[in-house]
């Protein structure tokens, strides 16, 4: 494919879905990853997008777009093992905990499926999935409606089951974190199942890679405060990390 065609086939999907991967335009344009980046870098002088670690995003669409499950997995994937590394302290022999629907804390269900003596609840399809071939861990699938293409469930059989839980940590996926506003969501669906898990475990920890620092979503979860920590990439920008630990957060880099 010529790079004309290239060019204009990545303006399209950034046109349709705000956000594309180097992975995902590698397949559909059967290029090479180096090819793709030079296009992307291009389209970026040209003020038409801007490149993130995996991909780029179409100028402007950062607090307007949600991207799927696939898409968002395909970006900072090497970041996000490492936070789910790093959460695997705060989990001991015996523990409940509540898993939050999310591709980081997906990377921490596929590590949580080698443990032993575990109680674990989620609300995301993926990690069930991956927990459930350990005989080990005793798995909780907060069962309501199913979110197309982010294979979450939510809704009223999800929070009836989150109220009924007493666990000792949640792991909270957000899509975006603001130092004034705290952790923001695209999802109302979502929104309540998030709140309901901070309300129902000893502590919460958020797990989220640095791209999430740069952006808005469109509604409030909770304010910082109401979390115990932040589980993030070394690539977070200092000023911020400085800004959250005068707050008093407790932010983790790996």
């Amino acid at each position: 494919m010529i790079r004309e065609q290239r060019i204009e086939l990545i303006r399209q999907e950034l046109k349709g879905r705000g956000i594309v991967s180097v992975a995902e335009l590698t397949k559909t344009l059967s290029s090479s990853r180096s090819t793709i980046r030079r296009d992307l870098f291009e389209l970026e002088e040209q003020k038409e997008l801007k490149c993130i670690r995996g991909g780029a995003v179409a100028q402007g669409k950062q607090a307007a777009y949600e991207p799927s499950f696939e898409m968002r997995q395909d970006l900072f994937v090497e970041e996000k093992r490492r936070i789910a590394e790093r959460a695997l302290e705060f989990i001991c022999e015996n523990s409940t905990v509540l898993l939050d629907s999310g591709t980081t804390t997906y990377e921490l269900a596929k590590l949580l499926a080698g443990r032993k003596h575990m109680y674990i609840a989620t609300n995301d399809l993926k990690s069930a999935m991956s927990l459930s071939v350990n005989p080990d861990i005793s798995v909780i699938v907060l069962g309501g409606s199913i979110r197309t293409s982010h294979y979450s469930m939510n809704g009223f059989f999800t929070e009836e089951m989150i109220q009924q839980i007493h666990a000792d940590t949640t792991f909270l996926s957000v899509d975006a974190v603001d130092l004034d506003a705290g952790l923001m969501g695209f999802s109302m669906e979502e929104i309540a199942s998030k709140r309901l898990m901070i309300r129902s475990s000893q502590r919460t920890i958020v797990l989220c890679d640095h791209s999430k620092f740069d952006s808005v979503a469109f509604v409030n979860i909770c304010p910082l405060r109401e979390i115990d920590g932040i589980i993030t990439g070394k690539e977070i920008d200092p000023a911020v990390l400085s800004k959250l630990e005068e707050q008093g957060i407790m932010v983790l880099t790996v």
